[in-house]
């Protein structure tokens, strides 16, 4: 893709997502066979924009923006597996992404064979409270799992397919449920990702055989073409894919739905999917992955960080590793400072931030994923205020670090070296306060930030002390005098009051 800017309407609104083309490329393909302009686009728009532009969906808009930071959590069959078939690697053959959730995929296997998986599905050491915990003390406000990812399986009871986490597994438990329950006694915000146009299983091809326009189609490598259901998209659509989001929308309590991989979803069905979203409750955000522009979540792509800053709704996604699920020999996990960094990229930018984890089989997150996450959270209970409710100043960063990250397989290809300084400041903003983050404390104790020479301000402080701060104007910087403090650990944050 070239690195063009497409604007997504979003109601009322535009949203410039990066790394996408002007034909409307995003980052996991076409964003659906509706064509712009036409007859049929601008009649759904009509009828869409209302609901979009909604006070129940600016309510929903609102405490989602608050909530800033979010755990994503890929757990199905394929967690089993880590990434390795048979003895083979996702890297040693195979088509399609080497992520370990697309194994199905990558190896293909055919749909009976990979059906068997659900007969040993039995993660016994699954605790819905305490992944709850990790991620409140990880410093997180919601939480987001696949409720059926590309394989077709439901990790929720399902009158519309058995081959669901109750009745197929010897394990017999509705994980959405107890996962929708804790959250509620952990006061987290609950959300569900949904494969509504990729089913491996039961014909879900994108719209890939009835819908592609392109010569040739674009991810083409995405389909089940090695062991194919005889049904229709269509007939899939209809009987399988939308009822089970009507049953996700009707017996779960959810803020938002992560839908994925439209590619080439017809207008219509990526519609009727918002309508049914919206007619269940109008607060409900749903991911702009929808298709055709139906969305209210705007996202830069997976494991992008975006280049320019926006005040609309969107959703920066990125994995604690290089895989979103669980690859038992990837220990290439982000550091407590590459998490905090990613996190200050998308919320100085004015995003949300939501942070992937791949638990294993059994039902336990990595170890290495979860200290690094919790340091990110003791962090969080000192500097919170700089994040959370926060929306983007006119500058988002200053300094000399400039790190580009383009895609999943990106730092996996080329390494990530964070060369972060003690002038690099990322700045958000909340009501009357201004907040400068610096991830590195400097060397004499004293903080300099050009960007706030010209800004008329009362007061400065260090967040987590209650020292007011000495400081004074040379040469076109703000030179601040740091406290001496214990709170240097990952870096800082000040507190400016306009």
């Amino acid at each position: 893709m070239n690195q063009k800017l497409f604007i997504f309407a979003f109601g009322f609104f535009t949203f410039c997502l990066p790394n996408c083309s002007s034909n409307s490329l995003l980052a996991a393909g076409v964003n659906g066979s509706g064509i712009p302009g036409s007859a049929e686009m601008i009649r759904l728009q009509e009828q869409w924009q209302p609901m979009n532009a909604s006070k129940a969906k600016q309510q929903g808009r609102k405490r989602f923006n608050e909530n800033k930071y979010g755990m994503f959590i890929h757990w199905g069959l394929y967690s089993q597996c880590g990434g390795v078939w048979k003895g083979e690697r996702m890297e040693e053959g195979g088509t399609g992404p080497k992520v370990a959730e697309w194994i199905m995929r990558r190896k293909e296997i055919p749909r009976s064979e990979y059906a068997l998986l659900a007969k040993t599905f039995n993660p016994t050491k699954f605790d819905a409270d305490k992944w709850v915990s990790i991620a409140k003390a990880a410093g997180m406000k919601y939480m987001v799992i696949t409720s059926k990812h590309h394989d077709g399986f439901a990790l929720f009871d399902s009158a519309v397919s058995d081959f669901n986490v109750v009745q197929a597994t010897p394990f017999k438990r509705d994980i959405i449920r107890e996962l929708e329950q804790a959250c509620k006694r952990g006061g987290l915000a609950f959300g569900v990702y949904y494969s509504h146009a990729l089913d491996w299983r039961d014909g879900g091809d994108s719209g890939m055989k009835d819908y592609c326009y392109h010569e040739p189609p674009k991810q083409a490598m995405f389909v089940n073409d090695f062991d194919p259901s005889p049904v229709r998209f269509d007939d899939y659509i209809a009987c399988k894919s939308l009822p089970q989001v009507q049953e996700l929308v009707a017996n779960y309590d959810l803020s938002e739905i992560w839908l994925d991989t439209p590619i080439y979803i017809p207008p219509q069905f990526s519609f009727d999917f918002y309508k049914t979203i919206y007619r269940s409750n109008p607060e409900i955000l749903v991911s702009q992955r929808i298709g055709n522009e139906f969305g209210d979540i705007g996202t830069p792509g997976d494991n992008v960080i975006p280049d320019e800053a926006s005040e609309n709704t969107w959703e920066g996604i990125a994995t604690t590793n290089n895989s979103w699920g669980f690859k038992s020999y990837d220990e290439d996990w982000k550091s407590p400072a590459e998490t905090l960094f990613w996190l200050l990229e998308n919320v100085s930018k004015g995003g949300n931030f939501l942070l992937n984890v791949g638990p294993d089989g059994t039902g336990v997150i990595p170890k290495q994923s979860v200290d690094n996450l919790l340091a990110v959270g003791r962090w969080l209970k000192v500097n919170g205020d700089a994040i959370y409710g926060t929306k983007p100043w006119k500058i988002t960063h200053e300094g000399p670090a400039g790190l580009s990250i383009k895609g999943t397989e990106h730092r996996s290809k080329h390494g990530f070296k964070l060369d972060v300084t003690s002038e690099d400041f990322w700045f958000t903003k909340k009501n009357t306060k201004l907040y400068a983050i610096g991830m590195v404390w400097p060397e004499d104790g004293v903080a300099r930030v050009r960007s706030l020479n010209d800004v008329p301000f009362t007061e400065i402080r260090l967040l987590g002390s209650p020292e007011k701060l000495q400081w004074k104007k040379e040469s076109g910087t703000v030179e601040i005098q740091l406290p001496k403090t214990e709170l240097k650990k990952l870096g800082y944050a000040l507190e400016i009051t306009l």
